[in-house]
């Protein structure tokens, strides 16, 4: 097929959330620690809803003072740190009503090997 480029890449699942949101970089100008931060929440959004059926409980344990440790401890920043990040999300309409905004969610289904994105170039000759 002319017009098309496919390239395949492998991740581990807990790199492919920062992956994702890497590149849909264009549309939502994250700063790479905001990226960063949103992976990992997406990351345990995911984790945690194979595992609860019950989307309010597994939003609640997402941003649950422990997953929010996590998260500190693994991007080495302070609570606090971490907070203005949240409150700069809920600004941008990252979060909204405690939660993520579909728009940052991948939808994948539980133990999926593959996952695509498809970008359309409308090419306008001047």
């Amino acid at each position: 097929m002319n017009n098309i480029k496919v390239a395949s890449i492998n991740v581990k699942i807990k790199n492919f959330f920062y992956r994702y949101i890497e590149f849909l970089q264009p549309f939502h100008k994250l700063t790479k620690q905001h990226q960063k931060v949103l992976a990992l929440f997406l990351y345990h959004h995911y984790r945690l809803s194979k595992e609860i059926t019950n989307k309010n409980i597994v939003w609640k344990e997402v941003f649950d003072y422990d997953t929010k440790l996590l998260i500190s401890e693994e991007l080495n920043i302070n609570d606090q740190s971490l907070q203005n990040i949240l409150s700069q999300f809920r600004k941008k309409k990252v979060i909204i009503d405690k939660q993520i905004s579909p728009v940052y969610i991948p939808e994948l289904s539980k133990d999926t090997k593959q996952f695509s994105i498809n970008f359309n170039f409308n090419i306008i000759y001047e």
